[in-house]
Protein backbone atom coordinates (compact mmCIF):
# COMPACT_ATOMS: atom_id res chain seq x y z
CA UNK A 1 0.00 0.00 0.00
CA UNK A 2 1.30 3.44 -0.92
CA UNK A 3 1.47 5.50 2.25
CA UNK A 4 2.44 9.09 1.47
CA UNK A 5 2.19 11.86 -1.08
CA UNK A 6 5.24 11.95 -3.34
CA UNK A 7 8.10 14.43 -3.40
CA UNK A 8 8.37 15.32 -7.08
CA UNK A 9 11.44 16.52 -8.99
CA UNK A 10 11.47 18.02 -12.49
CA UNK A 11 14.62 17.67 -14.61
CA UNK A 12 15.42 19.39 -17.89
CA UNK A 13 15.83 16.99 -20.82
CA UNK A 14 19.17 17.30 -22.63
CA UNK A 15 19.88 16.85 -26.34
CA UNK A 16 20.25 13.09 -25.87
CA UNK A 17 16.80 12.84 -24.30
CA UNK A 18 18.31 12.15 -20.87
CA UNK A 19 17.61 13.94 -17.58
CA UNK A 20 19.87 16.91 -16.94
CA UNK A 21 19.82 19.52 -14.21
CA UNK A 22 16.93 19.55 -11.72
CA UNK A 23 14.77 22.64 -12.31
CA UNK A 24 12.01 22.19 -9.71
CA UNK A 25 11.64 20.25 -6.47
CA UNK A 26 8.19 19.94 -4.85
CA UNK A 27 8.12 18.62 -1.27
CA UNK A 28 4.95 20.43 -0.14
CA UNK A 29 2.38 18.56 -2.24
CA UNK A 30 -1.04 17.71 -0.83
CA UNK A 31 -1.94 15.29 -3.63
CA UNK A 32 0.07 13.46 -6.31
CA UNK A 33 -2.42 11.51 -8.40
CA UNK A 34 -1.66 9.22 -11.37
CA UNK A 35 -4.56 8.36 -13.67
CA UNK A 36 -4.27 5.93 -16.57
CA UNK A 37 -6.99 5.65 -19.19
CA UNK A 38 -7.48 3.85 -22.51
CA UNK A 39 -10.19 3.30 -25.08
CA UNK A 40 -11.61 -0.02 -26.18
CA UNK A 41 -13.47 -1.42 -29.16
CA UNK A 42 -15.20 -4.79 -29.33
CA UNK A 43 -16.26 -7.42 -31.82
CA UNK A 44 -19.78 -8.53 -30.94
CA UNK A 45 -22.10 -11.24 -32.19
CA UNK A 46 -24.13 -14.31 -31.40
CA UNK A 47 -27.25 -14.43 -29.26
CA UNK A 48 -27.64 -11.15 -27.40
CA UNK A 49 -24.88 -9.57 -29.52
CA UNK A 50 -22.40 -10.17 -26.68
CA UNK A 51 -18.82 -8.93 -26.73
CA UNK A 52 -16.50 -11.56 -28.19
CA UNK A 53 -13.10 -9.87 -28.59
CA UNK A 54 -11.76 -6.64 -27.16
CA UNK A 55 -9.05 -4.34 -28.50
CA UNK A 56 -7.53 -1.64 -26.32
CA UNK A 57 -5.93 1.50 -27.73
CA UNK A 58 -5.24 5.14 -26.99
CA UNK A 59 -3.42 4.65 -23.66
CA UNK A 60 -3.23 7.95 -21.79
CA UNK A 61 -1.58 8.76 -18.45
CA UNK A 62 -2.11 12.05 -16.62
CA UNK A 63 -0.50 13.13 -13.36
CA UNK A 64 -2.13 15.78 -11.16
CA UNK A 65 -0.03 17.57 -8.55
CA UNK A 66 -1.69 19.75 -5.92
CA UNK A 67 0.82 21.95 -4.10
CA UNK A 68 0.10 23.65 -0.78
CA UNK A 69 2.68 26.34 -1.54
CA UNK A 70 4.13 27.96 -4.61
CA UNK A 71 7.41 29.48 -5.71
CA UNK A 72 8.30 31.80 -8.60
CA UNK A 73 9.92 28.80 -10.30
CA UNK A 74 6.84 26.58 -10.05
CA UNK A 75 4.64 29.41 -11.31
CA UNK A 76 6.98 30.04 -14.24
CA UNK A 77 6.81 26.37 -15.27
CA UNK A 78 3.01 26.32 -14.90
CA UNK A 79 2.57 29.55 -16.87
CA UNK A 80 4.86 28.47 -19.68
CA UNK A 81 8.16 30.34 -19.59
CA UNK A 82 10.11 28.24 -17.10
CA UNK A 83 12.28 31.31 -16.46
CA UNK A 84 12.38 33.77 -13.57
CA UNK A 85 14.01 37.14 -14.22
CA UNK A 86 15.83 38.26 -11.06
CA UNK A 87 16.50 41.99 -10.60
CA UNK A 88 17.90 43.99 -7.73
CA UNK A 89 15.31 46.74 -8.06
CA UNK A 90 12.48 48.14 -10.16
CA UNK A 91 9.12 49.91 -9.88
CA UNK A 92 5.48 48.89 -9.96
CA UNK A 93 2.33 50.94 -10.52
CA UNK A 94 0.48 51.30 -7.22
CA UNK A 95 -2.91 52.78 -6.32
CA UNK A 96 -4.19 53.43 -2.78
CA UNK A 97 -7.55 54.75 -1.68
CA UNK A 98 -8.25 57.40 0.95
CA UNK A 99 -11.15 59.43 2.25
CA UNK A 100 -10.33 63.09 2.57
CA UNK A 101 -10.07 64.52 6.09
CA UNK A 102 -10.03 68.13 7.19
CA UNK A 103 -6.23 67.91 7.28
CA UNK A 104 -6.14 66.68 3.68
CA UNK A 105 -8.38 69.57 2.60
CA UNK A 106 -6.02 72.03 4.31
CA UNK A 107 -2.62 70.54 3.33
CA UNK A 108 -3.27 68.39 0.24
CA UNK A 109 -3.45 64.65 -0.41
CA UNK A 110 -1.55 62.19 1.84
CA UNK A 111 2.15 61.75 1.06
CA UNK A 112 2.51 58.29 2.66
CA UNK A 113 0.74 54.92 2.62
CA UNK A 114 0.94 51.80 4.81
CA UNK A 115 2.07 48.55 3.23
CA UNK A 116 0.51 45.15 4.17
CA UNK A 117 2.99 44.85 7.06
CA UNK A 118 1.92 48.21 8.50
CA UNK A 119 5.11 50.03 7.47
CA UNK A 120 4.61 53.62 6.34
CA UNK A 121 5.95 54.29 2.83
CA UNK A 122 6.51 57.58 1.04
CA UNK A 123 4.51 58.51 -2.06
CA UNK A 124 6.42 60.36 -4.77
CA UNK A 125 5.02 62.08 -7.91
CA UNK A 126 1.41 61.02 -7.28
CA UNK A 127 -1.60 61.45 -9.53
CA UNK A 128 -4.88 62.05 -7.67
CA UNK A 129 -8.29 61.02 -9.03
CA UNK A 130 -11.78 61.34 -7.61
CA UNK A 131 -14.50 58.67 -7.89
CA UNK A 132 -15.47 60.05 -11.32
CA UNK A 133 -11.94 59.45 -12.66
CA UNK A 134 -11.25 63.18 -12.79
CA UNK A 135 -7.62 64.07 -12.03
CA UNK A 136 -7.06 66.57 -9.24
CA UNK A 137 -3.88 68.56 -8.58
CA UNK A 138 -1.98 66.79 -5.78
CA UNK A 139 -1.20 70.03 -3.93
CA UNK A 140 -3.71 72.72 -4.87
CA UNK A 141 -6.66 70.56 -5.91
CA UNK A 142 -9.81 71.02 -3.90
CA UNK A 143 -10.65 67.98 -1.80
CA UNK A 144 -13.99 67.41 -0.11
CA UNK A 145 -14.09 66.00 3.42
CA UNK A 146 -15.38 62.41 3.43
CA UNK A 147 -15.13 61.88 -0.33
CA UNK A 148 -13.18 58.92 -1.80
CA UNK A 149 -9.98 59.59 -3.76
CA UNK A 150 -7.34 57.42 -5.38
CA UNK A 151 -3.60 58.09 -5.41
CA UNK A 152 -1.64 56.46 -8.26
CA UNK A 153 2.17 56.44 -8.18
CA UNK A 154 5.31 54.47 -9.07
CA UNK A 155 6.45 52.42 -6.08
CA UNK A 156 10.14 51.41 -5.89
CA UNK A 157 10.68 47.69 -5.22
CA UNK A 158 13.74 45.53 -4.49
CA UNK A 159 14.66 41.80 -4.64
CA UNK A 160 12.46 41.42 -7.70
CA UNK A 161 11.55 38.02 -9.20
CA UNK A 162 9.62 38.57 -12.44
CA UNK A 163 7.76 36.03 -14.57
CA UNK A 164 6.76 37.18 -18.05
CA UNK A 165 3.85 35.31 -19.65
CA UNK A 166 3.51 35.88 -23.38
CA UNK A 167 0.92 34.70 -25.89
CA UNK A 168 3.38 32.37 -27.65
CA UNK A 169 4.93 30.72 -24.58
CA UNK A 170 3.66 27.34 -23.40
CA UNK A 171 4.81 24.89 -20.70
CA UNK A 172 7.63 22.54 -21.60
CA UNK A 173 8.40 18.83 -21.31
CA UNK A 174 10.45 17.46 -18.40
CA UNK A 175 11.84 14.23 -16.96
CA UNK A 176 9.91 13.76 -13.71
CA UNK A 177 10.40 11.52 -10.68
CA UNK A 178 8.22 11.12 -7.59
CA UNK A 179 9.48 9.58 -4.35
CA UNK A 180 7.15 8.11 -1.73
CA UNK A 181 6.73 5.07 0.57
CA UNK A 182 4.96 1.74 0.24
CA UNK A 183 4.17 -0.78 2.99
CA UNK A 184 3.47 -4.46 2.24
CA UNK A 185 0.53 -6.05 4.02
CA UNK A 186 1.52 -7.49 7.36
CA UNK A 187 4.81 -5.55 7.49
CA UNK A 188 5.78 -2.76 9.88
CA UNK A 189 8.66 -1.30 7.87
CA UNK A 190 8.18 1.00 4.90
CA UNK A 191 9.72 0.30 1.51
CA UNK A 192 10.75 3.01 -0.90
CA UNK A 193 8.76 3.66 -4.05
CA UNK A 194 9.45 5.91 -7.04
CA UNK A 195 7.58 6.70 -10.22
CA UNK A 196 9.60 7.81 -13.24
CA UNK A 197 8.23 9.68 -16.24
CA UNK A 198 10.81 10.10 -19.02
CA UNK A 199 8.72 12.75 -20.82
CA UNK A 200 6.05 14.72 -18.96
CA UNK A 201 4.42 17.64 -20.78
CA UNK A 202 3.07 20.29 -18.40
CA UNK A 203 -0.52 21.05 -19.41
CA UNK A 204 -1.23 24.61 -20.56
CA UNK A 205 -4.44 25.01 -18.55
CA UNK A 206 -3.66 26.91 -15.34
CA UNK A 207 -5.86 28.24 -12.54
CA UNK A 208 -4.70 30.62 -9.82
CA UNK A 209 -7.49 31.04 -7.26
CA UNK A 210 -7.39 33.99 -4.88
CA UNK A 211 -10.25 34.24 -2.40
CA UNK A 212 -10.89 35.83 0.97
CA UNK A 213 -12.68 32.92 2.66
CA UNK A 214 -12.14 29.21 3.11
CA UNK A 215 -8.89 27.27 3.11
CA UNK A 216 -5.69 28.75 1.66
CA UNK A 217 -5.42 28.45 -2.11
CA UNK A 218 -3.63 25.45 -3.58
CA UNK A 219 -1.88 25.23 -6.93
CA UNK A 220 -2.74 22.46 -9.38
CA UNK A 221 -0.35 21.28 -12.08
CA UNK A 222 -1.34 18.61 -14.62
CA UNK A 223 1.25 16.53 -16.46
CA UNK A 224 0.45 14.70 -19.71
CA UNK A 225 2.70 11.65 -20.04
CA UNK A 226 4.23 11.29 -23.52
CA UNK A 227 5.53 8.14 -25.19
CA UNK A 228 9.32 8.06 -25.29
CA UNK A 229 11.34 6.73 -28.23
CA UNK A 230 11.56 3.25 -26.71
CA UNK A 231 7.79 3.09 -26.15
CA UNK A 232 7.94 3.58 -22.39
CA UNK A 233 5.60 6.05 -20.71
CA UNK A 234 6.21 5.44 -17.01
CA UNK A 235 8.16 3.26 -14.63
CA UNK A 236 7.00 2.28 -11.13
CA UNK A 237 9.92 1.16 -8.97
CA UNK A 238 9.66 -0.36 -5.48
CA UNK A 239 13.08 -0.72 -3.92
CA UNK A 240 15.20 -0.88 -0.78
CA UNK A 241 18.56 0.71 -0.18
CA UNK A 242 21.62 -1.50 0.38
CA UNK A 243 22.87 -1.99 3.92
CA UNK A 244 25.51 0.44 5.06
CA UNK A 245 28.72 -1.44 5.79
CA UNK A 246 30.09 -1.00 9.27
CA UNK A 247 33.85 -1.07 9.46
Amino acid sequence: MIKEVADVTFYEINELGEPGAPVLYLNTLKVSNIEGTAESTHATGGKGNARLIAWDYGKDINVTLTDALFSPKSLSIMMGTGAVDIKESGTIKKTVEFRATATDVATGAPTTWKDPNGIEREISSPAIYDANETEIDAVTGELVVGERYFITFDQPIVDVQEIVVSADSFPGTYYVTGDTFARPKGKTADELFQFIIPQAKVASETNLTMEAEGDPSVFDMTLNVLRSDDGQMMKLVKYNLPDVSKD
